[in-house]
């Protein structure tokens, strides 16, 4: 799978924000989040997925 940079809007990169703050501070060091979006290397095999048989 390729990945893209996901849209997001200002409201979700403001929870993101919130969202590492509290998963650094439970986890003692700096986390930091990443938001891509997948995007299918062959078109075909991201059909099967969406319908499994």
């Amino acid at each position: 799978m390729r990945y893209t940079p996901a849209a997001l809007t200002d409201e979700h990169i403001h929870q993101l924000k919130e969202i590492e703050q509290h998963l650094s501070a439970a986890a003692g060091e700096e986390l930091i989040l990443v938001a891509y979006a997948g995007q299918p290397d062959d078109p075909e095999h991201s059909d099967n997925q969406k319908n499994p048989r």
